[in-house]
């Protein structure tokens, strides 16, 4: 089966849990707006994301709920479901346990790991808990294929090599310790910590603009090659404005619909070829009316195709770009 990108493998999975609430409420056609407004995307992005499961609307009905579902099942999910281990039955580790245990049918809980002797040779909601020292051999005996790593941060990447040796796909990793794995193990690190954090910086940004002390002029900066978005970001700070940038496509239209700068400065091709393309699309569906400078390598190609003023581009500049130039632009804009 071909690898879909993480990111959409993630919206579907969201798109699931949405429909199935759906149709639980007697909905059997949906619009792709509707779905959008659900997930906080945007209708291009989902019919975007259906088209790519084999699946089209019907401009009268729309999509078929169960017919929807049923595909992204399909996908999703194995025949004969997947076990799952855990090591660190602490607090975290229940709580997941907890979570769980009624979730998916597809997806089970069966083997716990831990070192508390009063844990081992014990079962929670009914899963056995052996001593860690176990992991390989009860991995290989039942046949698991995915693991959750919830316990010290110390001890993290020894249960994570020994998880990949005795044939985990996937783990998931709760701790803070950044973990080195195989390309044959699918990784997905959930720092609980960064996400607090994260939800910290944004907080204290949206209070002060709230009280009136964000005053600067910001620009965003969408481009995925770190060199440029280092230098410009100099070059603008020194010219006073405040600056804020990504290097993703999809990271940056979240970051424009939270900061709401006074300009966009965008690369068209980045970890797609049409990644700009995109941008400027679902900036438009959000109906964010934020100016756009557009930089590329194929900046007279991109010229002679795009109509402008529908996406608020105010300027095509040729890469390599000269930084006067660029620097006159913005400022143009910026007033």
């Amino acid at each position: 089966m071909e690898f879909i990108n993480e990111k959409t493998v993630e919206r579907l999975c969201l798109y699931r849990r949405l429909l199935k609430n759906q149709a639980k409420e007697g909905k059997i056609f949906f619009y792709s707006h509707e779905l959008a407004e659900m997930a906080h995307v945007t209708p291009v992005q989902v019919r975007r994301d259906l088209m790519y499961i084999g699946y089209s609307g019907n401009n009268r009905k729309g999509y078929e709920t169960d017919g929807i579902l049923k595909s992204i099942s399909e996908i999703l999910d194995t025949k004969k479901g997947q076990e799952i281990c855990l090591v660190g039955v602490g607090n975290l580790g229940k709580a997941l346990i907890n979570f769980f245990s009624d979730k998916s049918e597809n997806l089970l809980i069966t083997a716990l790991f831990d070192i508390d002797q009063k844990l081992v040779g014990n079962t929670y909601q009914g899963i056995p808990c052996y001593h860690v020292s176990l992991l390989k051999e009860i991995i290989i005996k039942e046949g698991i294929t995915i693991g959750i790593i919830t316990s010290s941060g110390k001890s993290a990447q020894e249960i994570a090599s020994t998880m990949a040796e005795a044939g985990i796909k996937s783990i998931i990793n709760y701790t803070t310790t950044p973990l080195n794995l195989p390309e044959t193990t699918h990784l997905e690190e959930l720092d609980l910590t960064a996400s607090l954090e994260k939800a910290s910086y944004y907080a204290k940004l949206l209070s002060e603009r709230s009280n009136g002390r964000a005053e600067k002029k910001k620009l965003l900066i969408v481009d995925d090659d770190r060199d440029i978005t280092a230098a410009y970001r100099v070059t603008f700070e020194t010219k006073g404005y405040e600056v804020v940038s990504s290097l993703t496509a999809e990271d940056g239209l979240l970051k424009a619909e939270i900061e709401k700068p006074d300009l966009i400065l965008l690369d068209i091709m980045m970890e797609q070829p049409d990644s700009g393309f995109l941008f400027l699309s679902e900036l438009r569906e959000k109906k964010l009316d934020i100016p756009v400078i557009l930089s590329s390598s194929i900046a007279k190609a991109t010229a002679g195709i795009m109509d402008v003023t529908q996406l608020n581009i105010k300027s095509i500049l040729q890469k390599p770009v000269d930084i006067d130039d660029l620097v006159s632009t913005v400022e143009k804009y910026m007033r």
